[in-house]
């Protein structure tokens, strides 16, 4: 068997790389289906230069407690995490389980990711004097939602241009910033205050995208309470190998 990373041969029937380490099981077909969900990319903002600050398992618990808040936002609202990357997390509302306002859901939980970093900001200082923040970029699209990856590792995630565009906007989005795209504005509008910005270019675009900077709360719906009683939709998902 030749590895598909490194190209060094293996033993017949061997289930992973004796060279490099990776799987050598056949990649997982894609068959997933097309829907209609909001993407939420959180990030630690300078990650890699505070990192260099500390002990690396002092950096460790700081990025644990991070993610923990991060992730129990999106729990709170009923979203999907659908990647961990060391210091962001890539978040879907829409899937595996729908409600009809999952865009509000995905700006209630940034927020509450914002408000958890500023909390979270006072402690690190005291304790490693680093200054913590967080930027989010929201998105709302098609997206295919699947489970790739292979036998060893797999995961349920988005794939498509609302994604990469997610991320795009956590980029542009100064600390402390929500950044959120026109597709999701139009849906969030009565519920929070959102300013628009000057639209920016964006890779991979050919014109400038607009966008809108997410502030607070301004409808009581847009809250907790806009959740009670609604019907979560599951989301149907066939993949190989399942």
């Amino acid at each position: 068997m030749i590895c598909p990373t490194c190209q060094a041969h293996n033993p017949a029937g061997a289930r992973f790389c004796s060279n490099c380490g990776s799987s050598l099981a056949a990649p997982r077909v894609v068959e997933g289906e097309r829907r209609l969900v909001t993407i939420m990319f959180a990030d630690v903002v300078d990650s890699t230069a505070m990192a260099g600050r500390v002990d690396p398992e002092v950096w460790a618990e700081i990025m644990n407690g991070a993610l923990g808040f991060m992730i129990d936002a999106v729990n709170r609202y009923e979203g999907t995490v659908g990647r961990l990357m060391g210091d962001a997390i890539l978040a879907l509302f829409g899937a595996p389980v729908a409600h009809e306002d999952d865009a509000i859901r995905a700006v209630r939980a940034a927020i509450d990711i914002r408000e958890a970093a500023a909390a979270y900001a006072h402690v690190t200082a005291r304790d490693h004097g680093l200054d913590f923040a967080v930027r989010i970029g929201i998105t709302t699209g098609l997206s295919v939602l699947a489970v790739v990856g292979s036998a060893a590792k797999a995961e349920y995630t988005a794939m498509g241009d609302s994604a990469n565009l997610a991320a795009r906007l956590q980029a542009l989005a100064p600390p402390q910033g929500i950044l959120i795209g026109a597709d999701t504005n139009a849906l969030v509008r009565h519920a929070f205050r959102t300013v628009a910005r000057a639209p920016q270019a964006v890779k991979g675009k050919a014109e400038p995208v607009p966008l809108w900077r997410a502030v607070r709360v301004v409808a009581a719906r847009g809250g907790e309470g806009r959740f009670a009683g609604l019907e979560a939709v599951p989301l149907r998902v066939d993949t190989a190998g399942k």
